[in-house]
């Protein structure tokens, strides 16, 4: 059954507390290295799984960042270098969950329109996908 994304967050924080307000969009890319074994003779490639890796993208709306919103907690994760647990909300229970440096922090102030913000996770570690909460 498919379902809408109207429903879905970014949450920020080691305790998974602090959603990111004004978020319209993320997106959430999932890589495995596949290494060839092929040897001489064989017809057909050959391969085994290697690392996983994980990053993942959102844009939406610049909010004055507060004490309780993650838009400050994202700024602070990417100011001091260090990782933040995001949770990435595919409906109001359903979500995806790891650690991750903030390797892009991007805010776009145009004259006519609202500021916008850009955010790009690098996954660190293992990303989980969890039901329910």
């Amino acid at each position: 059954m498919a379902i809408a994304g109207k429903n879905g967050k970014v949450v920020i924080g080691s305790s998974g507390n602090k959603k990111v307000v004004g978020i319209k969009n993320w997106s959430l890319e999932l890589s495995l290295d596949t290494l060839e074994t092929t040897a001489l003779g064989d017809d057909w490639k050959n391969y085994i799984t290697g690392l996983k890796e994980w990053s993942a993208s959102s844009e939406g709306d610049y909010e004055v960042p507060v004490d309780e919103e993650g838009q400050k907690a994202l700024q602070e994760a990417f100011l001091k270098g260090v990782t933040a647990t995001v949770k990435l909300y595919v409906d109001e229970k359903n979500y995806y969950m790891g650690d991750a440096y903030i390797s892009s922090l991007s805010i776009e102030d145009p004259v006519d329109d609202v500021v916008s913000i850009s955010i790009e996770f690098t996954g660190t570690g293992q990303l989980t996908f969890e039901t329910g909460e």
